[in-house]
């Protein structure tokens, strides 16, 4: 082009720019930025801030702070572009101190926001544990209406759960999802296992389904997670729909202890569903279940249709009742009437001998 007399213009040059900056060409992206400002094209910090972002995520820190330093020391026309730049670079730096100070130096001298500057602000902050400066800017946001985005909820919930604050945590990621966004699964999960930990039940629940309903898959251990905190919330109901969804996810012995619970204390109403469920998970009922269910029923006299209907399914799905489980039902037989009760024991015998070898 140079060679037939055109002159590249500013579009063309910001290209060549950035080809060389995508490609770790940083001597050939300093020669471009100085045409650029030879030619009056470096009036305003976008230039810069390509060369200055390359060299930051090339770990080129210092070299992109020389940059940076051009930028202030020449005034060069700036919306806290370059600022957020090295704020950001300081923080995957681990130098949380320095990004500190660039945050408050920016805030002390700018009056320029947009939400890319205020997010690394934030995570400067945020990494440094200056909670009011993390509630300051927060408010800040809020006096010029600027609406937090994917990468603001990030910051502030992995902030929280650092500080061990997983009930504001929780309230932050209900109005993430609230504003359309998807939090990350590996977030959720940290957040539903702390909040199990400090026996906020429901709360973990809570984001467990947040996550199952924004996503088509899950990691598997998560569904045995939520069911352990269930379990330890008394949340048995809720357990069982975890089951009932995801139950070929789950260990066996995270089964058995549900089964076992359930039984125990869970809703009378729906253990005939829950013994169907396990069955179609392909869980193997033993005896000591179906004693445990039966008892329940035997329990209460007014259930005794549903007692009923467990001892019908049994034989078609090939299950039989032991002699202890057979004695059980038989002296409380008066409760549910003796000759129902003999029919439905006598199917049971006729199953159990079909099913010894000849």
């Amino acid at each position: 082009m140079k060679s037939e007399g055109l002159v590249p213009n500013k579009v063309i040059l910001t290209t060549l720019l950035k080809v060389y900056v995508k490609g770790g060409l940083f001597e050939k992206s300093r020669e471009s930025l100085a045409e650029l400002k030879s030619l009056g094209y470096a009036e305003d910090e976008m230039p810069y801030c390509i060369l200055m972002d390359g060299l930051a995520k090339a770990g080129q820190l210092e070299e992109a702070k020389l940059i940076f330093d051009e930028v202030i020391k020449n005034n060069v026309k700036s919306n806290g572009y370059a600022h957020s730049i090295i704020i950001s670079a300081y923080c995957r730096a681990k130098l949380f101190w320095e990004a500190k100070k660039l945050a408050k130096d920016f805030e002390a001298t700018s009056d320029k926001y947009d939400i890319v500057i205020l997010n690394s602000m934030l995570c400067a902050f945020c990494r440094a544990g200056e909670m009011e400066s993390v509630m300051e800017t927060l408010r800040k946001m809020d006096k010029m209406a600027i609406s937090p985005d994917y990468k603001t909820f990030n910051i502030l919930i992995k902030y929280f759960c650092r500080e061990r604050l997983y009930p504001l945590a929780y309230r932050t990621m209900e109005d993430m999802i609230s504003k359309g966004h998807v939090p990350e699964e590996e977030l959720c999960t940290t957040l539903i296992y702390q909040l199990g930990k400090i026996k906020a039940h429901v709360e973990a629940f809570s984001v467990y389904n947040m996550l199952k309903y924004r996503k088509r898959t899950m990691c598997k251990a998560t569904h045995e997670k939520i069911l352990h905190i269930l379990l330890a919330g008394n949340l048995l109901k809720d357990a069982y729909v975890v089951v009932k969804d995801n139950g070929t996810y789950i260990s066996r012995a995270a089964i058995r202890k549900f089964a076992n619970a359930f039984l125990k204390s869970g809703n009378i109403n729906l253990i005939n569903d829950v013994m169907k469920t396990l069955q179609e998970i392909g869980y193997k009922i033993d005896q000591d279940l179906f004693q445990r269910a039966i008892s329940r029923y035997l329990g209460h006299p007014e259930k005794k249709d549903l007692l009923l209907h467990l001892l019908q399914w049994m034989p078609g799905q090939g299950y039989v009742l032991d002699s202890s489980t057979r004695n059980l039902i038989l002296a409380n037989s008066d409760l549910f009437g003796r000759q129902l009760i003999s029919e439905v024991l006598s199917k049971q015998n006729l199953v159990s001998k079909s099913q010894k070898p000849e």
